[in-house]
Order: C-alpha cells, then sequence, then structure tokens
C-alpha cells in the first residue's frame, strides 16, 4: 500500500463514522454480545489509537527519529475508551471527536515522504516497513468496521 492509498484508507472510515449518527442510543451503547464493547466503545476505541499513534509514533516516524520506550499497555488503554465512551459524552460529540483526531493523523501521515512507506524502522525489538505497519492498521480499523456493520445487520432483521 503506498502513502495516498493509506491516506484515503484511514480517511475513509470518517464518512462511514458519520453515517452512524443516526442510530438510538440503545443501538449506540447495546454491546454486540454479552460482556463485549458496542459501538459508542469501537469509536472511542479509534480516538484512543489515533492519539496512541499521534503522540508515540507519528512525531519519531515524522522526523525519522528513535521510538522512545514507551509502556503500551493495551487493555488500560482499551478499557478507558470504553469508559470515556460511556461517560456521558453524546454521540454526535464522539463522532465529532473521532472526526477531528482523524483528520489530524491523516494531516501527520501526510508529512511523511512518500519513500519512507517502503523504509524499515524499529519499535522496540521489532523490525517492520512502514507500508506494512499502516496496512495493520487499517486492517484493524476494517476489522471493528465489519464488527459493526454485521451487528447492525442483526439488529435490522
Amino acid at each position: 500500500m503506498d502513502k495516498q492509498e493509506i491516506m484515503a484508507e484511514k480517511l475513509s472510515l470518517i464518512d462511514w463514522c458519520v453515517s452512524l449518527n443516526g442510530l438510538t442510543d440503545d443501538i449506540w451503547f447495546m454491546p454486540f454480545k454479552v460482556g463485549s464493547w458496542g459501538i459508542a466503545d469501537v469509536i472511542s476505541h479509534f480516538i484512543s489509537w489515533d492519539q496512541f499513534l499521534l503522540d508515540y509514533r507519528l512525531p519519531f516516524i515524522i522526523r525519522s527519529t528513535e521510538f522512545p520506550e514507551v509502556k503500551v499497555d493495551v487493555e488500560n488503554i482499551n478499557a478507558e475508551a470504553s469508559r470515556y465512551a460511556r461517560s456521558g459524552i453524546n454521540k454526535e460529540c464522539l463522532i465529532n471527536e473521532f472526526i477531528s483526531k482523524r483528520k489530524e493523523l491523516v494531516s501527520k501521515i501526510e508529512l511523511i515522504p512518500a519513500e519512507r512507506f517502503h523504509e524499515q524502522f524499529i519499535i522496540g525489538k521489532s523490525s517492520l516497513i512502514l507500508s506494512n505497519y499502516f496496512s495493520d492498521l487499517i486492517e484493524h480499523d476494517r476489522t471493528h468496521r465489519n464488527q459493526i456493520n454485521d451487528f447492525l445487520k442483526v439488529m435490522k432483521s
């Protein structure tokens, strides 16, 4: 995947997310299954991980500097995202926050020279090609989008 495809894919989630504005609050917060997240949690999850990239990955990729050692507590980040989604923030505000954060993320990706997307970089002990890193993040977005779309299909039937 090249830089332009990555940016387009990351932005494509915005239009899809806007389409969720018409959902009732019951559907917005309903867990996909007992004990799991609902749509609100996933949108908040996107915001949290976009912020993580903005804070701990993109500045170092843009400057071609070594990544700081960061203890990534995935469970805590996800739990905080879920708490935030259920803190009283309304659907429109959460969606608008996602849109703002995703646009900020893409504007930072735009600063990375296209040729760098085919270079290796190291995070901790892992060596990655930048385009593959972003492809994995896009696949993560798609997985959650599909999860929500499948849930909505079941709810309509």
